[in-house]
């Protein structure tokens, strides 16, 4: 099970680092990497797929998890932009500029649907075949898993 939600954060911080890339550098024209780390991880989306697969273990109906990680992802993502500037003093993300945006730009409505989705997309595909895999391939999966793991950490180290 450590080596499916290894996978899972490993995928899903992955994921979230490429759509956050690809939206801001498409809405502003340029490229913007959009982590915090050297490797291309955003820590935030890997935690969630750490919390999905046990808020959502008997849970199969796809609009429910739609609207409830809906919330519970913009409830997060509020927390987490006011905790941000409280720490670091400075906003490490602002929807201002978007329709529909909320709190001063902290979360928009936009954003928060894409959010919901993902979780869809994560809690019936990607955890499933991650489970898949495990049981298909055994120590072959979980030896892949802790290779990508412990390259992510060395690369994150040297650069």
């Amino acid at each position: 099970m450590i080596t499916v939600l290894l996978a899972d954060f490993i995928i899903c911080g992955f994921t979230g680092w490429a759509y956050e890339t690809i939206l801001t550098s498409v809405v502003f024209g340029e490229f913007m990497e959009r982590g915090v780390l050297a490797v291309p991880i955003l820590p935030i989306y890997g935690l969630f797929a750490l919390v999905l697969p046990f808020v959502y273990k008997k849970e199969q109906n796809a609009l429910f998890i739609g609207l409830t990680g809906t919330v519970g992802t913009t409830v997060f993502e509020l927390a987490a932009a006011y905790l941000t500037e409280a720490v670091w003093h400075r906003r490490l993300w602002s929807y201002a500029d978007w329709k529909f945006n909320f709190f001063d730009g902290r979360i928009s409505l936009f954003s928060s649907l894409i959010f919901g989705v993902m979780c869809v997309v994560f809690v019936k595909w990607i955890h499933p075949l991650m489970q898949w895999m495990k049981g298909r391939f055994g120590r072959w999966f979980d030896f892949a898993v802790c290779v990508a793991a412990v390259f992510l950490i060395v690369l994150q180290i040297v650069l």
